[in-house]
């Protein structure tokens, strides 16, 4: 199967108005939220109302400066089936720890499955700092069969683990077919300054019976100065293609438990999720494909699928707007990865 694109395919620029953290490289950058929003809107006009959590395609995405049009791509194909895709979810900080409640992007994964894919959630300690996880990750990774494509979504601090096995491991690389940062922390969050010295103390040394402490090294990643002084010397690999895709919400749709770090966030700038600025959560090198219209958690952390007590206590006052269609998200990013991957008709 091969897709027909334009010669200039990918060449788009991202334009000034999209907010980008000054450690990233924007001329490196690219725009291709046109044809994932096209993927999008053709998965929900298909079967979107029959999936959990529909949403119009109109209300999917956050619109964060102009779009592109590329009106000459091919329709979508739906058809296309997933046997040849390994699909790795990297989850973010503290998910070990509420995993019993809810995984990274469970729902998106078990969805994929029907389309035959294998996927897999990489054994990430919830407190434990990039160092540890690259090492975690990359030994996921080694065990994995090499004949499939492989995928990686890295949600939140999953990002920065990713980023750190790519430094540390430089032959991972070779495996990994494209990386998809799903509001990721590439250049940390100002939550970490604004954070009280107490919670940084709960964090370190709170007995949690499903995720091990280790010593605060989770918090110390996530500070801006960490992430954005390694970016500094970090160079992306060539081999894996690059995706991200931020999140970022108004007040009217940000959930009850996170408005106090969203009102934080906002003194800074108001493109944010609620844990993270828009402009921090890209990839260097990366084709943004996307700004999502709700939460930092609702984007991968299915609570509101749960149907037990906890869970349902959670999503009703706390987590109040974590319904997504995340089965959508997930198929639409190894739909445009499989697209971008194909070989392309010559000009």
């Amino acid at each position: 199967m091969s897709f027909m694109v334009r010669c200039y395919d990918r060449i788009m620029s991202l334009p000034a108005e999209f907010p980008i953290n000054a450690v990233i490289d924007r001329a490196q950058l690219r725009d291709g939220r046109s044809r994932f929003e096209q993927i999008v809107a053709a998965i929900i006009t298909d079967r979107g109302a029959q999936l959990p959590d529909p949403r119009t395609a109109d209300n999917f995405f956050s619109q964060v400066g102009p779009i592109s049009s590329d009106e000459s791509r091919l329709d979508v194909d739906l058809k296309h089936t997933f046997e040849d895709v390994h699909v790795v979810a990297v989850p973010g900080f503290l998910t070990e720890c509420v995993a019993f409640l809810a995984d990274c992007l469970t729902d998106g994964l078990a969805h994929i499955e029907q389309f035959g894919a294998t996927t897999s959630i990489a054994p990430i300690a919830g407190r434990g700092g990039c160092r540890e996880n690259a090492k975690r990750l990359r030994d996921h990774l080694d065990a994995l069969p090499n004949h499939k494509r492989l995928i990686l979504l890295a949600m939140s601090k999953g990002a920065a683990d990713t980023l750190e096995m790519l430094a540390l491991y430089s032959d991972s690389a070779q495996r990994i077919d494209a990386i998809v940062s799903l509001v990721g922390c590439v250049c940390g969050s100002p939550l970490h300054g604004l954070a009280p010295d107490w919670l940084k103390w709960l964090e370190r040394v709170l007995p949690l019976p499903t995720c091990a402490r280790f010593g605060g090294d989770a918090v110390d990643s996530l500070s801006p100065h960490t992430r954005e002084t390694f970016l500094k010397t970090f160079t992306m690999p060539e081999g894996p293609k690059v995706y991200s895709l931020g999140a970022a919400v108004g007040a009217e749709e940000m959930s009850n438990g996170i408005m106090p770090s969203y009102r934080a966030l906002c003194r800074f700038d108001p493109l944010n999720d609620g844990q993270m600025l828009l402009r921090d959560q890209v990839l260097p090198g990366a084709t943004i494909l996307g700004v999502l219209n709700c939460d930092h958690i609702a984007t991968a952390m299915p609570f509101n699928r749960n149907s037990g007590f906890l869970s349902r206590f959670v999503t009703k006052y706390f987590l109040n707007r974590n319904a997504f269609p995340r089965e959508v998200l997930v198929e639409a990013i190894v739909r445009q990865v499989q697209e971008d991957l194909a070989p392309r008709e010559s000009c």
